[in-house]
């Protein structure tokens, strides 16, 4: 059995021993989603993974990983210690370890590498998964090549709206997405907007959308609010 260790080049030893047997991509080396580990209905509920207390009934709820990279660090790390517990969910959203575009891109491509070979670790002892399309910049595009195409797949919008000129980039990017994907459904965690999604309505394309759990705290503060103003 190999090691875990927090040290990134072990730890994508370890990654590699977990997908063995995987097809790769050419020439990255991505590990390839197959399309029969995808889930085929959409989640009933989505609740991120600091918030599993919340879950009330994990046969019927989808866990994702959009929060702090640091909350799900033990995760990545040690994947094979909490097979059993991811298990118990109806469905798994692929992690969401973040490219950011000013990193090297080699950081980039290694952090997108970690987030398709959990998912398909998880897929491959039988967890329905969600594949979670998480791009850098263009350069990062042939990671696509990894995701199966016609199949539910999932995107985090919590973070990238705000800012207008991200908005942009964000939306020129689900466009390349959905061409290159055909997905048969997209479940959103986060805002879903019309001015987003637009390539999936022209496409007739089902958007699963999921408020995040700080959006489902704001509601909550500004009904407060309301009844406090009564």
């Amino acid at each position: 059995m190999i090691r875990k260790s927090n040290k990134p080049y072990i730890r994508d030893v370890y990654l590699a021993y977990l997908i063995d047997g995987a097809n790769r991509t050419e020439p990255e080396g991505f590990p390839i989603i197959e399309e029969e580990m995808v889930a085929t209905n959409p989640p009933k509920e989505v609740i991120q993974w600091d918030r599993k207390c919340d879950v009330v009934d994990a046969s019927k709820t989808t866990i994702c990983f959009y929060c702090n990279d640091s909350g799900f660090v033990p995760v990545l790390n040690n994947p094979e210690h909490y097979l059993e517990k991811l298990k118990k969910y109806e469905s798994v959203i692929g992690p969401d370890a973040s490219p950011y575009e000013n990193m090297p891109l080699v950081v980039q491509n290694s952090q997108i590498y970690v987030n398709l070979a959990i998912t398909y670790y998880l897929g491959k002892h039988g967890i329905k998964i969600i594949p979670n399309v998480r791009l850098g910049n263009d350069s990062t595009l042939p990671s696509l090549n990894a995701y199966p195409r016609h199949t539910l797949i999932a995107i985090g919008t919590h973070g990238f709206t705000h800012n207008v000129e991200n908005r942009h980039k964000f939306m020129k990017q689900v466009e390349v997405i959905i061409k290159r994907l055909q997905p048969s459904g997209i479940v959103v965690y986060g805002p879903a907007s019309d001015y987003l999604f637009p390539p999936a309505l022209t496409k007739d394309i089902k958007i699963y959308q999921f408020d995040s759990y700080t959006m489902k705290q704001n509601n909550i503060d500004r009904e407060r609010k309301k009844k406090e103003r009564k």
